[in-house]
């Protein structure tokens, strides 16, 4: 199979309170053209119980100029005349003219709109939920419901990697996965996250395939690194929050997230 038939896609997942597996997978199948530039990924999935870790530290970097020494004052030879100078009166110095400046009046900032979640397609996420329940029933255990509220918080998630972030499951200025699930109104005791992505071309049935495709490695997984697998086939998640986004050059992002 040629390389522009081949469909690679890459999958992380970074860590918070309770670590479940380590490292990364790396599968190529590639149907698109090669991807720019490789984003950072971290190494284990994420699993939380009960509450979120604290924020990192913060480091202020004080620098002071060195003040400027004052100019050392030349003494003046003062010169002396037989003759008697002629004494011409100093001038007297014009009062400068103050013009009061006029304020002029600034406009209000307009207020920041709040941020809206990408949205995903109903029969995306159905495909997608059933790929993921299929795998469920096959190991004995209970489908995944899909949670609106739930999902919302995956699709901001979603859409903070797909700017500057990158593959990263807490980005800069976000909160943990327990604060972004119950700032939705998320009700949760126990909480876990799998996030990917991959490439795909614009239609629908390949946006499912590549999200598709990033499930089927995780579940792939083998112990001891098989953290992504364990979260799909955990029997304490009940309900599970899904968003998958294409990017306008084909790189699709990936965000499941899991409540119990």
């Amino acid at each position: 199979m040629s390389a522009a038939h081949r469909f690679q896609y890459t999958l992380v997942a970074g860590a918070t309170a309770v670590v479940i597996g380590v490292g990364f997978t790396v599968v190529g199948l590639n149907r698109q053209a090669a991807p720019p530039a490789t984003r950072a990924a971290a190494e284990v999935p994420l699993v939380v119980a009960g509450g979120d870790p604290g924020a990192g530290t913060d480091l202020l970097l004080d620098d002071a100029a060195p003040a400027t020494p004052p100019s050392a004052a030349t003494p003046s030879a003062q010169a002396t005349s037989a003759t008697p100078a002629t004494k011409v009166p100093a001038p007297v110095a014009k009062k400068p003219k103050v013009r009061p400046a006029k304020r002029e009046a600034t406009a209000p900032a307009p207020a920041a709109k709040p941020r809206s979640a990408p949205a995903t397609s109903a029969s995306i996420l159905d495909q997608v939920l059933s790929h993921i329940n299929a795998a469920r029933t096959k190991a004995s255990l209970a489908p995944l419901s899909l949670d609106p509220k739930l999902s919302k918080a995956s699709a901001l998630h979603n859409q903070l990697m797909s700017g500057d972030c990158g593959l990263e499951h807490q980005c800069p200025g976000e909160g943990g996965i327990g604060e972004r699930f119950s700032a939705q109104g998320v009700q949760w005791s126990s909480a876990g996250e799998n996030i990917g992505y991959g490439w795909a071309g614009a239609t629908d049935a390949a946006i499912v395939g590549a999200a598709n495709g990033l499930c089927d490695s995780m579940l792939a997984e083998v112990p001891p690194e098989d953290g992504h697998r364990k979260n799909l086939l955990s029997k304490s998640f009940k309900r599970i929050g899904l968003s998958v986004v294409r990017e306008s050059n084909g790189q699709v992002w990936l965000t499941q997230d899991f409540v119990g």
